[in-house]
């Protein structure tokens, strides 16, 4: 039985080459999205008075569960990954303000703890995951 293997085309593949795995284009600009985001949690957190508070949270909201699944998904292509990101975002989002309303504890410090523990273990399951698969691989060389 012969096995049929298929190639990625040259465009797609010179496309996503400054990507590999879909690591972000540049670290300063991950980095600069990354402080955003922690920024936003914290003004959360700590209460408005910043001009940047509305802003800045909703950052937060938007990109700490979609950052979890678009790391877990890794495997996929940037486009595949950014509208599974925007899905779960959409959803996570959507199911802790209905959860937080239902409760009768709905607070914008709520919300933001909510979801980033959402997105926190989201990320815990994707980390451990890969951890996982890298033993495994080790021990099937080894062994």
């Amino acid at each position: 039985m012969q096995t049929i293997g298929m190639k990625p085309s040259s465009s797609l593949t010179e496309r996503h080459r400054g990507s590999p795995g879909g690591e972000a284009p540049t670290p300063v600009l991950a980095a600069a999205w990354c402080a955003a985001v922690a920024s936003g949690a914290l003004l959360a957190l700590t209460g408005p008075g910043a001009p940047w508070h509305s802003a800045l949270t909703f950052v937060f909201l938007a990109s700490a569960p979609g950052g979890a699944v678009a790391l877990a998904l890794s495997g996929l292509d940037p486009w595949s990954r950014a509208v599974a990101a925007l899905g779960a975002t959409l959803a996570v989002n959507t199911l802790v303000a209905q959860a937080l309303l239902m409760l009768g504890t709905w607070s914008a410090r709520t919300g933001v703890v909510a979801v980033g523990a959402v997105g926190w273990l989201v990320l815990t399951g994707a980390l451990a995951g890969r951890l996982v698969r890298r033993r495994r691989t080790a021990r099937e060389r080894v062994g």
